[in-house]
């Protein structure tokens, strides 16, 4: 019986690893698709203003809201990212740290820490 667990439990590995890494792989490709689409939005900000440049801008601040909203999106995908592989990044400055610290505080700036769960 002992063989039989060792197959089983290392067939689990192998599922979650594959699991975990096709989640990644699905987080990496939406951050792409939203950063191009920022690019995209960017552009047509720019055309809008070039064609009316003294006139109302209001179409052109509903697309930087667009944008602030990718951004928080890709901020968060970031986050889940970076569990997936192990680590946590502090909100604040960036810094990143692994599984093992344990502290509720960025080590660097000193700011608190999400949850790693």
């Amino acid at each position: 019986m002992g063989l039989f667990d060792k197959v089983n439990q290392m067939s689990r590995n192998v599922t979650e690893n594959s699991k975990s890494a096709a989640e990644s792989s699905n987080l990496k490709k939406k951050i792409v698709y939203e950063k191009e689409r920022i690019v995209e939005i960017m552009t047509e900000i720019g055309r809008l203003f070039y064609e009316n440049p003294y006139g109302d801008h209001k179409a052109e601040l509903e697309l930087c809201a667009d944008i602030d909203d990718r951004k928080r999106r890709i901020a968060s995908m970031q986050g889940d990212l970076s569990m997936l592989k192990g680590y946590r990044i502090c909100g604040q400055c960036g810094a990143r740290f692994d599984d093992k610290y344990t502290f509720e505080f960025c080590g660097k700036c000193g700011a608190k820490l999400t949850s790693a769960e």
